[in-house]
This record gives structure tokens, sequence and C-alpha cells, in this order.
């Protein structure tokens, strides 16, 4: 990407820096030091002079989050690395507006004003309603800090070839968690917590990297239609066969996750992407569905208890159906339209704070005990902006390729949000990030072909329709 003579200049002078860091370091502390500090200069200038690269870090930010957990989540780093790596991407941004004056310097979408109005009122909430400022702050900060990446990832992206491979990167990367997540089923890894009924026979259930088979799950729903978008699309055989065995993977993975929350979000997910991209895909669908049913016992095990009376019974006694009315009942003693406030109940934050004895295990009831009716609102208002936009975007973009891949990236969204209603599946990180990211992809893509008829040559081709 060209970007001036402003950015070649800076890019020189960082080079001609580096140099004198890399030397004096070597004379000073030796080859071993310098070396990796080589290495990281290397790729800040590599990333400065094409700062869209920038977003292909954010596509690992899983085995990122892993690793600094692993090996720094006692210090100071292991804590704050996904604050420093957005302020990071924020200083990026800033320098690619003034080195590269030309280009747009902010690129609004229809997403902005929702998000907005959303953080706005969170800010709200913790001015108004918060008995703890600390505890108000570090539930804002739960909410709607992964929220900036959208804004981020759009003003960094610039060519639909570098939004394409971002897409590719996640697909990549859901692909080693599948495949990860299936050899942990099959060797029996032993499950980190209580997360099957006594009166289950499930030997274990995959939980790659993430450590929780609904989040895992929930990372299969995401990517799995992405992976499915890519085998429509590719034309290179051999490409093809592996995005098609990426979506296998990708599905088997989230079988033996045995998250029914999961199962459901990419039932719904799978249905939509074949109603937008062939309907004649809907019937093998549930045929295949129907199949896994009847012939794997241990799925059906698994949904036939969750429609006995047992389960329901179990579920009031302690599980969400009793988790859900507790926070209800919580609800109605403070204010139903403002909530107890952020971080005080059915979260991370709370449990942390020990404010709240569980968590709520829907994200959406979580969201209406801390911020009320109206935070909940407001909420399914910008969920429903993501949704609708992502839809028209569809309608909009005339070249079937990436039509495609937008369906893919929507009807993921779609089941994530659908997985929501019985997991806190926005509390985790990784999570809420990928979410975030994959919706700034479709808003980026919309971006490139507004307007598209005006600005052709060409004679006007009418948009792919649904």
């Amino acid at each position: 990407m060209k970007c001036g003579d402003n950015m070649e200049k800076v890019n020189f002078f960082l080079i001609f820096l580096g140099g004198l860091l890399f030397g004096a370091l070597a004379a000073w502390k030796g080859f071993l030091i310098a070396v990796p500090l080589l290495a990281v200069i290397a790729l800040g200038i590599f990333i400065l002079y094409d700062y869209e690269k920038a977003t292909y870090i954010l596509a690992l930010f899983v085995f990122i989050n892993f690793i600094m957990r692993k090996f720094a989540g006692s210090t100071l780093l292991g804590s704050v690395w996904d604050e420093l790596l957005l302020l990071g991407c924020l200083v990026l941004w800033g320098y690619k507006v003034v080195v590269n004056r030309k280009e747009q310097k902010y690129k609004w979408t229809p997403l902005d004003v929702p998000l907005f109005l959303f953080i706005g009122l969170g800010i709200t909430h913790v001015s108004l309603n918060s008995l703890d400022l600390h505890i108000g702050i570090e539930g804002l900060r739960a909410v709607v800090q992964y929220m900036f990446w959208y804004f981020l990832v759009i003003q960094l992206l610039h060519t639909r070839e570098g939004a394409k491979k971002l897409f590719i990167g996640l697909v990549l990367v859901g692909t080693a968690l599948g495949t990860h997540g299936v050899y942990q089923y099959v060797t029996g890894a032993e499950m980190l917590g209580n997360w099957v009924d006594s009166t289950e026979t499930i030997r274990t259930r995959a939980y790659s990297i993430v450590y929780s088979p609904n989040v895992l799950g929930s990372v299969m729903t995401l990517f799995a239609p992405m992976a499915l978008s890519l085998f429509f699309v590719e034309k290179d055989l051999i490409k093809k066969i592996f995005y098609l065995g990426s979506t296998f993977i990708m599905s088997l993975c989230l079988l033996v996750t045995f998250s029914r929350g999961a199962w459901l979000g990419f039932g719904v997910a799978i249905v939509f992407f074949f109603l937008m991209k062939d309907k004649r895909f809907i019937i093998p669908v549930f045929i295949g569905g129907l199949l896994i049913y009847l012939f794997v016992p241990s799925i059906s095990n698994r949904i036939l208890y969750m429609l006995s009376p047992a389960y329901w019974e179990r579920s009031a006694e302690g599980g969400r159906l009793y988790r859900w009315l507790e926070g209800w009942e919580a609800l109605k003693e403070s204010n139903i339209w403002w909530g107890l406030g952020l971080g005080r109940y059915g979260g991370a934050v709370a449990m942390n704070n020990k404010l709240s004895p569980f968590y709520m295990d829907n994200y959406y009831m979580k969201t209406l005990a801390e911020m009320g009716f109206v935070g909940l609102g407001l909420l399914f208002f910008l969920l429903y902006q993501v949704f609708i936009w992502g839809y028209r975007t569809v309608r909009l973009i005339p070249d079937r390729h990436d039509c495609t891949l937008v369906q893919g990236a929507l009807a993921g969204l779609l089941g994530v949000m659908i997985h929501n209603f019985g997991e806190n599946i926005f509390e985790v990180p990784t999570m809420v990030t990928y979410f975030w990211i994959v919706a700034a992809f479709i808003m980026f893509m919309r971006n490139q072909y507004e307007g598209w008829e005006e600005k052709s040559r060409s004679p006007i081709v009418k948009p792919y329709e649904m």
C-alpha cells in the first residue's frame, strides 16, 4: 500500500532508529537479547508500512490470550495485554491519519450510532447508578471495551483483499481450535469442571485452549458458516476440499462440546445461511440433523434429557431456570428500568467481587439484571442493527463471491446471538472480540460497495438477491 512520501520518510526513520537500537543492545546485552528485539522492530515496521495487516494479529486473539494467561497470568502484563493491544491499534490509527492524509480520516458505518448509544448508556449508568465506582468501571469495561475493536478494524482495513485475508485467517483459527477440540474428545481429555449432570453418561466434552466447552461451541458456531461460505466461493479444487474439511471439523467439534445452546445457535445459523444462499439445501440440512439425532445416542440423549421433566425440575432447583428467576427477583427489588448497576449481578465482575452467587448463564438476563429494561432494550436494538444492516449488505453486494462471504459471516453472528440466550458468551473477551471483528468485516464490505451503481461505468447489474 502506497501511503505517500510522508509514510516513506517515517518508515526510513524507523528503520534507521531500529538499526541503532539493535546495534546498541547487541553490544550491551548480546545477540540473544538483540535478535528478539530486531524481530519485534521488523514486525512493527512491517505493520506501520501496511497498517491493514495489524488486523491479522487480531485473528490470533485466542492464541495470544492463551499464551498471556498461561505464561504471564500472574503479572501485570497478563491482565492488561489486551488493553495495550487496543491502545496500540488506536495509536496505529492515529499514525495512519497523520501519514496518509489522502485516505478518509474516519470511516462511518450504520452501526456507529447504535454502538455510541449503548456505550453512552453504560457510561451514564456508571455515573448515576454505581454504588461502588470501582466495580461500576470494571463492569463497564467488561461490557463495552471489546466493542471498540469494531471501530478500529473498520478504520485499519483498507482493501477488500485485506478484509478477505482477515476472513480467511479467522476461519483458519477456528479450524485449528476445532481440530484440537476433536483430538481432546478422541483422547478422552479430562473435564475441568462439573460440566454434565450426574444422570448423564458423557465421558468428556471438548474445550480446547478456551477451557470451556460452551465457549468453544460458540467459536465453532461463529466460524463454521464462514468456512462453509469459503467452500462455496473457492474455485481451486484443493482449497475447496480444505474449506469443506474445515467446515466438517468445526461442526464435529461443535457436536463433541455437547453445548446445547451452541447446537441451537449453529442450527439457526446454518438454516439462515442456506435461506440466503440456496434454499434447496434446507431439506438436506434437516435430514442430516435428523440422522445425527437418530444414530448418535450421546447427542439424542442430551437433547431428550433437556426436554424431560427431570431436567426442568433440577434446573428450577439450582440450574439455569433457578438463576434466571433469582435474577428477576433481584431486579424487582431494585429498579426494573435501571437495574442493579453494572458489575453487580450475574457476571464475572460480580462473581469476583462476591456480589452475585452465580453466573446468570444468559447474557440478556444478566444485562437485564444489571442495566434494567432500558439497557436490555438498547442492547437488543444494537444487535438488531447488526443483523438488519448485515442483511441489507447481503442485498447490496452485486459480487456473488463477496456476497457469499458476508452471508457466512452474518449467519455466524446470528448463531452467537442465539447462543447468548443460554450462556454469558459476551462475557468472554475472545468471543466478544471475534463477534465485533466479524461485524466490522461485514460493514467494511458494505462501505466498499455503497454507491457502486453510480461508480460503475458498466451497465447496471441488479444486486444479488437472496
